[in-house]
């Protein structure tokens, strides 16, 4: 064993990170398992969208979603969405969501904005846990919903990673 007089700065250091994430690490057989499951359907995805058009039609040109057609690293897919009509002081966008529909928490992120935002332009990487559709729906201040969507493949399986 060697004492703390031994020891140099960065060994000191280790062995107090060591010492406060011990009792927060799972052991070995925790961490090898995992809950996350990929939905059998959007239902989810679903209800989650139709809350969030609440009854509008929505509109499939004004807003644009990018995204790899292959993901090949799961675990932090890039995607980017952005209102591409003109933002002005009458028309921004409120609100905007990106659904993921087969992971098991669907909605990967929401988004809100204001008159004084200037642009609805916003670039996450997503953890995707199969191939699925990513879907994008962004609320305009005077009630209209812009609608995007686009089919992803990816390698393997991020969330269960």
């Amino acid at each position: 064993m060697i004492s703390c007089v031994d020891m140099n700065r960065r060994q000191v250091m280790v062995a107090g990170a060591a010492l406060v994430a011990a009792p927060l690490l799972p052991d070995a057989a925790q961490a090898q398992e995992t809950t996350a499951a990929a939905r059998k359907d959007s239902a989810e995805s679903d209800r989650i969208a139709a809350e969030f058009i609440a009854g509008a039609t929505p509109l499939r040109e004004g807003l644009s979603l990018d995204l790899p057609a292959l993901g090949d690293n799961p675990s932090a897919v890039p995607v980017r969405v952005w209102v591409s009509e003109e933002i002005t002081d009458q028309n921004w966008c409120e609100e905007l969501i990106i659904l993921a529909e087969l992971n098991p928490m669907p909605l990967a992120c929401r988004f809100s904005f204001s008159q004084a935002s200037g642009a609805a332009d916003v670039a996450v990487r997503l953890r995707l846990i199969e191939t699925m559709h990513v879907r994008a729906l962004a609320r305009m201040n005077d009630g209209r919903v812009l609608d995007a969507s686009g089919q992803i493949t990816v390698a393997a399986g991020g969330c269960g990673l």
